[in-house]
């Protein structure tokens, strides 16, 4: 019978990798906008802080979330909905947080150009749907190369933000209005 005091280190560490990745993305995310720049490095040393706590865990400590390191997750997710131009995704937290609870990953919401005959809106956004979940389902590639994995899942996510900005500035037309 498996026992619940089991310790878990081992995903206080993967935690603390993902964090590292997902803030490398963002300091080589490129943008020639300074406001975006300065969004995206804070973004990052929220990440870093989080790897820092979710490595600071005492071996031996048994599964809970440190506080100090959801609230740094918190802090970065904030920090992505504050500048959408950054491409970050809000649940950004949520591909941190993988080894340490189980949730399914977020997934976008569904874009809804004013005009639903635009079939370039709906094919990018029906294709990078397809990939979201095929990147969500491998999981041999998510374990086995988790950084490689995180890069094209946040690629992924950029385009789809991209084409949630195209979509509103479509629908903000006065000829798509409803």
């Amino acid at each position: 019978m498996p026992t619940t005091t089991a310790p878990f280190v081992g995903q206080y560490a993967q935690a603390a990798q993902r964090a590292r990745t997902v803030a490398e993305i963002a300091r080589d995310r490129f943008t020639t906008d300074p406001n975006i720049r300065a969004a995206l490095y804070a973004i990052a040393d929220r990440l870093d802080a989080a790897a820092r706590e979710f490595d600071a865990v005492p071996p031996g400590a048994y599964e809970h979330l440190p506080s100090e390191a959801t609230e740094e997750l918190f802090t970065a997710e904030q920090i992505a909905v504050d500048h959408p131009a950054a491409r970050f995704p809000a649940e950004l937290g949520e591909y941190v947080l993988v080894p340490l609870v189980d949730r399914d990953l977020p997934f976008p919401r569904r874009l809804n150009p004013a005009n639903p005959d635009f079939a370039q809106f709906a094919q990018r956004e029906t294709d990078q749907a397809h990939a979201l979940h095929l990147l969500h389902n491998d999981g041999l590639h998510q374990w086995e190369r988790t950084d490689d994995w995180l890069r094209q899942v946040f690629k992924v996510w950029e385009k789809h933000l991209r084409l949630e900005a195209e979509i509103a500035v479509h629908n903000a037309r006065p000829c798509n209005r409803r």
